[in-house]
């Protein structure tokens, strides 16, 4: 091969030199061996440890700027007098900065931009040396101590979320700083000072005062949106209103003379008046008052007056029963004294054999006396009978022991007909209860138009002095018969009359009897109308 300069041969680029190819080397300690060469690598490999002030490798026209390493573990970045060094140290492995013309070296490590810092192991901070400062004013400085954690206890601490403020810049809160909290909730504070709070809302337990020699003046409205809880008397100067349901755990007690009102328009009211000791419950409102409870009794201590439940209700008198309901209807205990009307369509069974009254059929069957100050009324169209045999007896103003209708007074009908009368005894009879008395059959305003004297005379429009004795015309339509009382004695059979006119209902003739007649005697015949 011919000789060649060495700016003769190829320049190779950075990225073209590989750690295998060759350099050639002057070896000076042999001058008897002057053609060696080495690996691109292996130069590398053997680059001099140098220290910070004399790097291993430098840059051109940098003398104290390169990389060493001064012992084994370590490596250097030299910036002439700065430095810093990345060494490890048993399990640790160290980034130190160091700089012989300054006691104190920030350390800076930025990302461009809004590019961020990102770690990918956990950051151990001592807190000796953990301190943030300001940006702008680095006399502002904040610092992070451990000193009051317990050991072996890994303490995490969540930031709250900013979202839905306004301004998302939000600040740490401090014991002993001054500051405005916004939004907090604070488990079991203990206040040793003044509190000045503007609003508060508590959503845990809340104590304030330690006796009862501590006082709580509330000037503002106080809304207790739960239930709240006085251990001591509670003295209200003024109204209170209200709006939800009050528990009552011990007695209500008020004064004399005052009144519980209820409704918007105090339509209900309790009250107690002292100067005549009588309490009263009165109800204004449209649709009444209405009492409702499982069991429920009114009584005059021991003595009962009410007692209901769904089984039964009963009415007391001095403590006993007297109307109890049922399933089925009332039963009574006693009398029932006076009654004005009793309207139901269901049995009514008063003890046994004396007053029955059959849903099924409407009977009601009375074993002793009705008395009563109403009505005896049959519902219209329907039959209303007294008695199922003919030894029922009614009776009017009187007990009825011998008839079946004993009336004590008059007996008034507006109808047209009585009808009486037996087959089997074949007679219809009208007696007089009392001997000696008539039988008048008068008009509208009390005049006789027919009487029965106590003699047995009939007078028809008058008293009658005879058997028969009729006061005007009378008609007869139909035969006439007069017979003797005693024939052989000739007694009885006459008719006595002024005068006899005979009509013959044919011709309308007519012929006359009376005293002028010859010898008294008619020969005339006598005709009677036939129709």
């Amino acid at each position: 091969m011919a000789t060649r300069k060495i700016s003769d041969l190829t320049l190779l680029g950075v990225d073209q030199v590989s750690s295998s190819d060759t350099l050639l080397l002057l070896d000076n300690s042999d001058p008897t061996d002057q053609n060696k060469r080495s690996a691109v690598g292996s130069i590398f490999t053997a680059v001099p440890s140098g220290t910070y002030t004399a790097p291993g490798v430098r840059f051109e026209g940098k003398t104290a700027t390169g990389v060493f390493s001064e012992t084994q573990g370590q490596v250097g970045l030299a910036m002439g007098n700065a430095r810093l060094n990345l060494q490890k140290v048993g399990t640790t492995l160290n980034i130190q900065a160091r700089d012989d013309a300054d006691t104190n070296l920030d350390f800076t490590i930025s990302a461009q931009g809004t590019g961020k810092i990102r770690l990918g192991s956990i950051l151990a901070v001592n807190d000796l040396n953990f301190i943030v400062p300001n940006s702008i004013d680095e006399t502002k400085v904040a610092k992070f101590s451990s000193v009051n954690l317990v050991a072996g206890l890994t303490n995490i601490y969540s930031f709250p979320s900013n979202q839905g403020l306004t301004n998302t810049t939000d600040e740490l809160v401090t014991l002993k700083a001054t500051q405005t909290l916004e939004g907090k909730t604070i488990v079991s504070p203990v206040f040793t000072g003044d509190v000045s709070v503007v609003n508060i809302a508590s959503s845990g337990n809340t104590t304030l005062g330690s006796d009862s020699a501590d006082s709580l003046t509330v000037n503002a409205t106080s809304n207790f949106a739960t239930a709240a809880t006085f251990s001591n008397s509670l003295v209200i100067n003024q109204g209170m209103t209200v709006t939800g349901d009050m528990a009552m755990n011990s007695h209500i007690d008020m004064v004399d003379d005052k009144i519980i009102k209820m409704g918007t328009d105090d339509d209900l009211q309790i009250a107690y008046t002292n100067s005549t000791d009588a309490s009263t419950i009165t109800d204004t409102s449209t649709n009444g008052l209405t009492i409702s409870s499982a069991d429920i009794a009114l009584n005059s201590g021991a003595t009962k007056f009410v007692k209901a439940n769904a089984t039964n209700t009963i009415v007391y008198h001095n403590d006993a029963a007297r109307i109890t309901t049922s399933a089925t209807g009332i039963n009574i205990g006693g009398a029932i004294d006076a009654v004005t009307s009793i309207t139901g369509s269901g049995d009514i069974a008063i003890a046994t054999n004396k007053f029955t009254l059959d849903s099924a059929n409407g009977n009601a069957v009375f074993g002793g006396n009705i008395t009563g100050g109403g009505n005896v009324t049959a519902s219209s169209g329907t039959t209303f009978q007294l008695g199922s045999t003919s030894s029922a007896k009614l009776g009017v103003g009187r007990a009825a022991s011998t008839y079946n209708l004993e009336v004590e007074g008059s007996i008034y009908s507006t109808g047209s007909t009585i009808i009486a009368g037996n087959g089997t005894a074949g007679k219809f009879i009208l007696q007089k209860a009392v001997a000696g008395i008539g039988l008048h059959f008068t008009d509208n305003t009390g005049t006789d138009q027919m009487v029965l004297n106590s003699a047995g005379n009939l007078g028809v429009g008058k008293n009658p002095s005879a058997k028969v004795d009729i006061s005007g015309n009378s008609n007869i339509d139909g035969d006439l018969a007069v017979t003797t009382t005693n024939p052989a004695a000739g007694v009885g059979g006459k008719i006595t009359a002024r005068e006899i006119v005979l009509t013959d209902a044919q011709t309308g003739s007519t012929s006359t009897l009376n005293a002028s007649t010859s010898a008294g005697v008619s020969r005339g015949r006598v005709y009677f109308l036939s129709n």
